[in-house]
């Protein structure tokens, strides 16, 4: 009987120094006892989310392997490759076709700006000079005579223009020591056809005319009718090559003559 008193006074006694023991190493611990909050559920991953290589290298970051794909666009993760950035490629909504160029119209292509040098000083002025060769017949006398022929145009429209022109020949005697001498003289409208390169023309000219020698049927003077046309071959943008042809119609000696006048040469535009 004294032996189990003794056991149970020293049991009792050494559970008061553990309790003691116990509380003085709670009051100096910065541990919280209480009891924690309630943990999350936890996510239950499938098998094949374990078949990822780690670290993730790809999609797999932004996606995470145990959400359900089937929610997601085709569009955002190709079924071929779904972890690979490299090689996506969106695909394109059948709904939605990519519009394409076939039905858009033409571009017209730009037309070419006028020449500024053209559209400050337009060049309205022409001077021509070119050799002539005037064929004359009357029914006193025939010549034929080579000269030189001089005109200037004004264009006071694009094709429309008013030149004046001056023609004088010389041939070989027609008479005994009496040389034939020509000058003809007149000023009308001019046409143009066409401004390209290649430019024809044509003229009336009305004016007068000077022949030397005088005969016993008339005088020196009369009236003459130049009426013809040409083509002007455009050398650069202000000189060109002319050639034309003319009727000259001449009222000399009380009658009317008719000749012909044949012009080659250069003209200048200003």
């Amino acid at each position: 009987m004294k032996n189990v008193l003794q056991r149970f006074i020293f049991a009792a006694v050494l559970s008061m120094l553990s309790g003691l023991v116990c509380g003085v190493a709670h009051a100096q611990s910065p541990i919280d006892f209480r009891p924690a909050a309630a943990a999350p559920a936890y996510v239950v991953v499938p098998p094949a989310a374990l078949t990822q290589s780690f670290p993730p290298r790809d999609a797999s970051l932004l996606t995470p392997a145990w959400l359900d794909r089937s929610s997601l666009s085709s569009s955002l993760v190709p079924a071929g490759d779904p972890g690979n950035l490299t090689a996506y490629s969106p695909e394109v909504s059948v709904a939605e076709p990519v519009p394409s160029l076939a039905g858009w119209p033409a571009a017209s292509s730009p037309k070419p700006e006028p020449s500024p040098y053209y559209e400050q000083y337009p060049r309205k002025w022409e001077l021509g000079l070119a050799f002539a060769l005037v064929r004359f017949r009357s029914s006193v006398y025939f010549a034929s005579a080579p000269g030189l022929n001089s005109s200037l145009t004004y264009w006071w429209k694009d094709r429309l223009a008013f030149e004046g022109s001056v023609t004088s020949a010389f041939a070989p005697p027609v008479f005994a020591n009496e040389h034939f001498r020509y000058l003809g003289y007149g000023a009308g409208p001019k046409y143009s056809f066409g401004s390209g390169r290649l430019e024809p023309w044509a003229h009336a000219l009305v004016g007068g005319a000077h022949l030397i020698p005088q005969t016993a049927s008339g005088g020196k003077n009369g009236f003459e009718v130049t009426m013809g046309g040409g083509i002007d071959y455009a050398i650069n943008d202000v000189i060109s090559a002319k050639g034309g042809l003319d009727y000259l119609g001449t009222h000399m000696f009380g009658e009317w003559q008719n000749s012909f006048q044949f012009v080659a040469g250069l003209s200048l535009r200003f």
